[in-house]
């Protein structure tokens, strides 16, 4: 028996579902990707624990792409499992001013559920496609706030399909990065916010999703931010000054709108976007003598 053959016996809940050969570009925002040996939605903490020790001993590459929102998929795929967490992995339970959450909710039902509770902290979160586990994981943050700063402490899970629970502090927040994916998966986290009128809270929300939507790309395909931001700077400036906004490679183009976004205009594959990245990297370089990190994940990559 191989591991494929072996999977299917993990599922055993209802709304838990397994895939073979499912194309990735499916379930990323950027619409790029190959297929995953495997794809898997799981819905409880049981399961992921099995999937954990299944990992451990079949030894087959597992990552938990979350919402795909952050990703870029290899043209080749992924050889391997494909995971995303629904269902009682995706909890929201609100207890006076702290918050439970499972790793695979979505920030704008967070960001939208608090406003409504009159609980701010999450207000910039309305904007941010991706789930919990990946803002956990990125620190993933916007208008000069940081998912991190809110969280009290983390779920997570080992490879022997333990959970463990750390603190702020064991987690390693840090700009755009954490410690976090160290660990097998992340499946929630324990928030503070503060408490505060609803209709205050709920402006601030709409005007930072307000700014967002005027200033960043919306229509068309992408991964969010390209690069990280330099220590004082923005990557955005710096491309814009280096006269790269509209550059094309293949069907991947600069934004015209925020020069951080590239664009899936046209079929782009991950090679267009590779050469894209490529390119912008060595013109802001050479123009500026700044070196842009990538912010966005790469999956499948050799």
């Amino acid at each position: 028996m191989d591991w494929k053959e072996a999977l299917p016996k993990i599922i055993t809940q209802p709304g838990s579902r397994l895939r073979f050969a499912e194309p990735l570009a499916k379930h990323t925002y950027f619409g790029i990707g190959g297929e995953a040996t495997a794809y898997m939605e799981v819905n409880t903490v049981n399961e992921l624990a099995a999937l954990a020790r299944f990992h451990k001993q079949w030894d087959v590459p597992i990552a938990v792409i979350g919402r795909g929102s952050n990703l870029l998929v290899s043209d080749a795929g992924f050889k391997g499992i494909g995971v995303r967490l629904i269902g009682k992995l995706a909890k929201l339970e609100v207890d006076g001013d702290v918050v439970s959450v499972g790793a695979g909710l979505s920030l704008p039902r967070l960001s939208k559920t608090m406003s409504r509770r009159g609980l701010s902290g999450v207000e910039f979160a309305l904007g941010i496609p991706g789930s919990v586990g990946g803002a956990l994981i990125m620190n993933a943050g916007a208008w000069g706030s940081s998912f991190g700063d809110v969280v009290r402490n983390v779920t997570v899970m080992t490879d022997t399909g333990e959970l463990v629970e750390l603190t702020h502090a064991e987690a390693n927040f840090e700009y755009r990065h954490s410690g976090l994916d160290a660990y097998f998966c992340v499946t929630g986290a324990t928030l503070t916010l503060e408490p505060g009128d609803v209709d205050t809270i709920t402006e601030r929300m709409q005007a930072f999703y307000k700014q967002k939507v005027a200033t960043q790309p919306f229509a068309e395909e992408n991964a969010g931010c390209m690069f990280k931001n330099p220590a004082g700077d923005s990557a955005g400036r710096l491309i814009d000054i280096s006269g790269l906004k509209g550059y094309r490679i293949g069907g991947a183009e600069v934004s015209t709108v925020h020069g951080n976004f590239i664009l899936n205009i046209d079929n782009a594959t991950a090679e267009d976007v590779l050469n894209l990245v490529a390119h912008i990297q060595q013109q802001v370089r050479e123009k500026t003598g700044i070196s842009l990190q990538t912010e966005v994940k790469r999956l499948g990559f050799d």
